[in-house]
């Protein structure tokens, strides 16, 4: 068996996804990356570069770059909108069937001139740009907002599209893809802030989430003002918010380097703005981080205690209440903006691909690993894991963590492959 004519499946296109595929592609194996959303990249396609006058060592760049590289790799195939529906077979010879939900918009024919997104009707509209760093950049038809599959005669958006790339019937398409071995990249999904009731996420318009703040850098470039119109003079980030507590035990990683790189910048765009930080442990580790930490601490306050509660004031400012645990005691304070640090959590998708792969989940909900002393091996074979689905991790570690899947893949089918050979 020619092991340059196998196809590996990767199973989400995020980093590390994409950085499996690159690998594999590049050792010149076939390679279908599937993704279940309309563009790929995943998160970390959003964040935005947090560079001052230096670089910072987030690695926004580096997920650009590599995400222009996977779309053009002759041995990589892209398969968005699509999702597994079954597996069977075993190492070298799986049969995957999947199904590719239709885009409605020609992602070839469309020019991204908005035209749809102003006749449509509804509101939110059901057709809509991508995000900005969205590949493919194709407009996007949601099903559920479009009044056309509610039952009534909508045709404006089709109407208008002067390049005819809006189709309505077309339909899901099932394929079944013939390969030897399968990495799973789904990544993990957001903690939903809104879930702490108390923060105040999803009534106070100046309380974001980390995410948040990463797409507005990297769409507008800088701080944006508050919905009264200022510019904010205050701003909080609060820590551990969907880790380490009752219902996700485990510390995240991420929330410390993001915060304190967003918090960096902010101060390198507008050195009067106040900026402090509310955390439980600072989580330092990692390459250069220490000595930023070193760079900031004077400039930006930090206070070791969780606030508990979030309360709005007649003039829009938010009043933070904490216990500031070096004091001992309750303490109050102002802001114009409150940043959550949000966590991340197992995708909420899963529970079925596990079980459709036959693979396991971990106590904490991410995919369970078969060996301690290999995070990439599952308990089936030829199925491997890459990034965060298996656990938190930032940029650089994911990136690894999916090349080390991708390089197992290669050892693993290399040696089925002499076996069938009998060499």
């Amino acid at each position: 068996m020619d092991l340059e004519n196998k196809c590996v499946l990767v199973v989400g296109s995020g980093i590390s996804g994409i950085a499996s595929a690159l690998e594999l592609g590049n050792a010149g194996l076939h390679v279908y990356l599937l993704e279940k959303e309309a563009a790929v990249g995943g998160h970390a396609a959003s964040f935005c570069c947090k560079a001052t006058d230096v670089c910072s060592g987030c690695s926004a760049c580096v997920v650009r770059d590599k995400i222009k590289e996977a779309v053009l790799h002759p041995q990589v195939r892209l398969l968005t909108n699509s999702t597994i529906r079954k597996l069977s077979g075993e190492l070298g010879d799986f049969r995957v069937e999947i199904t590719q939900q239709p885009r409605y918009i020609d992602e070839e024919r469309c020019i991204a001139c908005g035209l749809c997104t102003e006749v449509c009707p509804t509101e939110p509209k059901a057709v809509y740009p991508p995000a900005a760093e969205a590949t493919p950049f194709s407009y996007i038809l949601d099903e559920g907002l479009c009044v056309r599959f509610k039952g009534e005669k909508c045709d404006l958006c089709r109407q208008s599209c002067p390049t005819k790339a809006i189709e309505f019937e077309v339909k899901a398409k099932e394929q079944e893809l013939s390969v030897g071995a399968i990495i799973v990249a789904t990544g993990f999904d957001v903690f939903d802030a809104r879930e702490k009731g108390s923060l105040g996420y999803g009534r106070y318009p100046n309380v974001v989430t980390g995410l948040d703040l990463e797409r507005t850098f990297s769409r507008e470039g800088c701080l944006k003002r508050t919905p009264e119109g200022k510019e904010p003079q205050e701003i909080a980030f609060i820590q551990c918010v969907g880790s380490r507590d009752e219902g996700h035990g485990y510390c995240s990683h991420v929330c410390c380097k993001y915060a304190m790189k967003l918090a960096g910048l902010i101060k390198y765009q507008r050195p009067d703005t106040q900026v402090t930080i509310f955390y439980i442990d600072l989580q330092t580790a990692g390459k250069g981080f220490a000595q930023f930490y070193e760079e900031y601490k004077e400039s930006i306050r930090f206070v070791r205690g969780v606030p508990v509660e979030i309360l709005q004031n007649a003039s829009g400012e938010l009043e933070v209440k904490f216990e500031d645990i070096s004091q001992g005691k309750v303490c109050r304070d102002t802001f114009d903006l409150v940043v959550l640090s949000v966590g991340i959590s197992p995708g909420k998708g899963s529970w079925d691909l596990a079980r459709i792969l036959g693979i396991n989940l971990a106590d904490d909900g991410f995919f369970d690993i078969a060996d301690p002393l290999n995070s990439n091996e599952t308990s089936v074979d030829g199925i491997f894991l890459a990034g965060t689905c298996q656990g938190p991790r930032d940029i650089p570690d994911s990136i690894a963590h999916g090349i080390a899947a991708a390089s197992e893949a290669i050892q693993v089918l290399g040696e089925f492959a002499g076996r069938r050979t009998g060499s």
